[in-house]
């Protein structure tokens, strides 16, 4: 009977004793999670973020980078009267507090135009060609008239002197020049400059004799003969 009591006190102790084991390691994990999350989430080491707007993009990213932050351009616009290079808007706003190693998004001035493609316009009037020019972004628009069968339609675009091809692409905002039939063809203008003179004209107009001399217009009525 001892030996038996011995054995079950000897169980039970045992048993006693894992779960108190159990218990420590479960603590202790707990307390070393718990650790290592305050040191990967960095608690209580916030940065303000500065205000960017206006900087150039190199001169923030050294600003950041003192900071502990990184820098990406994630878009940029063309203004012809801006200071290109300059930023326009930040994420996260200024005054945000945010972790170091954090990027810093931002929004730029491009130093050149973007690539705009021209639709074909040819045999459109010039109103609904400068309209559809200026809704994509084209204001520096020139018209040439050339004489033309039909008034008022587009002929051609062209861009520095060249032809532009249906959605070819030049820089937003370039200067054109429209092209357009002025509503009268060549021979018409030939026709404007030829001369009509008058036999009055022509009886009147000086006669050379036959040694070179110029002779004056006779007065005799020639209705006599």
């Amino acid at each position: 009977m001892c030996a038996k009591s011995k054995n079950k006190n000897f169980i039970g102790n045992n048993i006693l004793l894992n779960i108190v084991a159990i218990g420590v390691v479960a603590i202790l994990l707990v307390v070393l999670t718990l650790l290592l999350l305050n040191v990967y989430t960095r608690h209580g080491q916030n940065v303000i973020v500065p205000q960017l707007q206006g900087l150039q993009a190199e001169e923030a990213e050294a600003m950041l980078k003192s900071k502990g932050l990184d820098i990406q351009i994630v878009d940029s616009i063309f203004q012809r009267d801006a200071v290109p290079g300059s930023i326009i808007d930040q994420t996260p706003k200024p005054n945000n507090k945010v972790k170091e190693g954090r990027d810093i998004y931002i929004t730029i001035y491009a130093r050149n135009p973007q690539p705009v493609s021209v639709p074909g316009l040819i045999d459109f009037s010039s109103r609904q060609a400068i309209a559809l020019l200026n809704s994509i972004g084209f204001n520096q628009i020139t018209i040439e008239e050339v004489p033309a069968q039909y008034h008022g339609l587009v002929m051609s675009v062209e861009y520095r002197g060249k032809k532009l091809m249906p959605d070819e692409q030049i820089p937003a905002g370039s200067p054109l020049k429209l092209v357009v039939g002025s509503g009268m063809t060549n021979d018409s203008l030939d026709m404007n400059r030829e001369f009509v003179v008058s036999p009055a004209e022509v009886r009147t107009t000086p006669q050379s004799d036959p040694n070179g001399e110029a002779t004056q217009p006779s007065n005799i009525d020639e209705s006599f003969f």
